[in-house]
């Protein structure tokens, strides 16, 4: 087996709701995700993830079905992965705690768990609506168990250490830089480096 290490991108795009995986090149992709994702009033997470790939270069594959492409590289085989170096960032706008109960009103009509502390008003936060569910008692007339769903909000003030860009991917914060977020633009250009 003659093996070779590639360097490819996964990035990850979840808003409350949903969440999708895509393989990308380089920004150019990023960006055409996010443009059809359409992000408006809610705050997406994208975590983008250098992965190293070890190939098999000895076999070849042609024909490849779909839901397999992401085990290949250019028809070669993966036998191993490694994430190398991943950046997270938040778009497409900075929301404050009257934001989010906006949005959980509107999509949930309720607030549900989501009370921040009225210190916090005009602090710039984060946030995710999670499933949450539990088994409850039996039911008299068929003894089966009931299932009682319901849905909870995580949240926290954005830090220094946060990254949110707009939907251009230019930052906004922790500072309005006008550009692509550094950390982004470096690993992208750590995954065109050779690979060892």
């Amino acid at each position: 087996m003659k093996p070779d290490v590639f360097a490819r991108f996964k990035a990850s795009v979840q808003n409350p709701i949903l969440s999708l995986e895509y393989y990308i090149s380089g920004v150019d992709d990023l960006q055409k995700i996010i443009a059809e994702r359409k992000p408006n009033d809610v705050q997406y997470r994208v975590t983008v993830r250098c992965e190293n790939c070890v190939v098999d270069m000895d076999k070849t594959f042609e024909k490849i079905p779909l839901r397999d492409q992401h085990k290949y590289i250019d028809g070669h085989p993966i036998i191993a992965t490694e994430t190398d170096e991943t950046f997270e960032f938040i778009m497409p706008k900075i929301l404050y705690p009257n934001d989010i109960k906006k949005y959980l009103l509107e999509h949930y009509g309720s607030i549900l768990n989501f009370k921040p502390d009225e210190s916090t008003v005009n602090t710039p936060m984060t946030f995710s609506v999670h499933n949450a569910g539990s088994i409850g008692l039996r039911s008299f007339a068929t003894g089966a168990p009931s299932i009682i769903k319901w849905k909870t909000v995580s949240y926290r003030p954005l830090s220094d250490k946060d990254t949110v860009t707009d939907e251009h991917l230019n930052q906004i914060w922790p500072e309005k830089t006008g550009s692509l977020p550094v950390g982004l633009l470096e690993l992208f250009n750590r995954g065109t480096e050779k690979v060892h």
